[in-house]
């Protein structure tokens, strides 16, 4: 079953004389964040990016003011174990989309400043290398489906 899930539209860049940039929009859909044991000090978070602009977009990081530190993973499996390697920029041609969901590329947010429950909400900032920063607000959500087990980051 699928959580009903938000969709985001965020406008990246300035507006000049009234007009937006062809390179300027990104739209940020089904952002949430994976409810996790009161006493774990690591969640995720997904997402799905898409450029509907006219050029590649690199995103450089995705922040919280709600965690201590944030880092953009992307799963490997190597020799039948899931390792998790850290991506430092998340490049998103002209015209396609980016997935962080469960198994794949994700977010890692370490050290929460205060415990999180399902019906919570995070706030987001998406940082790109050419611009502004966005905030997106992200709802904290119960294990779902197959998505619940992403317990290999400890």
């Amino acid at each position: 079953m699928k959580p009903l899930l938000v969709t985001i539209t965020v406008v990246l860049g300035l507006l000049g004389a009234g007009r937006l940039p062809a390179d300027a929009l990104l739209v940020i859909r089904e952002p949430w964040i994976r409810e996790a044991p009161p006493t774990s000090d690591v969640l995720a978070g997904y997402m799905i990016i898409d450029n509907t602009g006219e050029r590649s977009v690199e995103i450089t990081a995705i922040t919280s003011p709600d965690f201590a530190h944030t880092e953009l993973h992307q799963t490997l499996v190597e020799d039948g174990i899931a390792r998790m390697k850290p991506v430092g920029i998340l490049a998103i041609p002209a015209g396609s989309s980016r997935i962080l969901e469960p198994g794949g590329m994700h977010l890692m947010l370490f050290n929460p400043g205060r415990v999180l429950h399902a019906g919570d909400t995070v706030t987001l900032v998406i940082r790109r290398r050419d611009g502004e920063p966005v905030t997106v607000t992200a709802p904290v959500l119960r294990n779902i489906g197959s998505a619940a087990s992403h317990q290999h980051h400890h």
